[in-house]
């Protein structure tokens, strides 16, 4: 399968990094079928593999050939990160989910402070505010800025605020499969809504640490993530080479 490069505006990046996300309509397009296809099959494998009814597959783009090529080939996702991110970037894990219900407000990675990452999330239903799409509180995502003494209000909005958690204001990004959402997940986030089964694909990707606290940090964020298929464990920088190292622009 051979698929076309992707590409960010200079305005969607700009987007990116005042909001704390920038919503990427249609660039899957081609292949959101086969990507719905590929994540069925994975489901469908960890399954007889002895889980039962797996609602969430660790590092699902490694399992299949169409999700690697689609998420993790270096002109894609991670030539996005790159943009969005401004530097080179490694590849820091995802997930695929099957899941219902709400997901309340939080941030992913929320105590690391120098460790700059980016999500991209692909929902395998069209979603909108009353059938669980992606909330995000936009300029939440600022390292040390005022929203970070804001955690036990998000935490408990009914208690705290006097609001439902769905009624704390935020920008829904309404999407269809085909749609890639990029956001920083440290950005303040939720699903809320519809009572159907519901799909997505995440990946992460980190910028490539500058510091010493920086390289820190991404090693203990890897360290909350699952091991591969393989169960190494080791941090693999998406090439479709296979090279492991750090990829650059050019």
């Amino acid at each position: 399968m051979r698929l076309k490069s992707l590409s960010v505006t200079a305005a969607e990046v700009t987007r990116f990094r005042t909001f704390g996300f920038v919503h990427l309509r249609g660039v899957q397009d081609d292949i959101a079928p086969a990507i719905g296809g590929a994540f069925e099959d994975v489901l469908g494998r960890s399954a007889a593999d002895g889980r039962r009814e797996p609602s969430g597959i660790p590092r699902v783009a490694e399992r299949s050939e169409v999700l690697r090529e689609a998420l993790l080939a270096d002109d894609r996702c991670p030539l996005l990160a790159r943009r969005l991110l401004g530097t080179d970037v490694v590849y820091a894990g995802g997930e695929g989910a099957r899941y219902e219900g709400a997901v309340g407000w939080h941030r992913d990675g929320d105590r690391h402070q120098a460790l700059r990452l980016v999500t991209f999330v692909q929902h395998l239903e069209p979603l909108d505010g009353s059938t669980g799409a992606l909330r995000i509180i936009p300029g939440t995502h600022r390292r040390g800025g005022s929203w970070d003494t804001y955690a036990a209000d998000l935490k408990d909005p009914l208690g705290r605020l006097g609001m439902e958690p769905a009624e704390v204001p935020a920008f829904t990004v309404e999407s269809r499969p085909g749609d890639l959402v990029a956001f920083d997940p440290r950005a303040y986030h939720a699903w809320f809504g519809g009572p159907a089964v519901r799909r997505r694909i995440s990946t992460t990707y980190a910028a490539v640490p500058e510091s010493d606290v920086a390289r820190r940090e991404l090693d203990d964020y890897l360290l909350g993530e699952q091991p591969g298929p393989e169960g190494s464990g080791v941090l693999r920088v998406p090439r479709t080479d296979g090279r492991n190292r750090a990829v650059r622009d050019g």
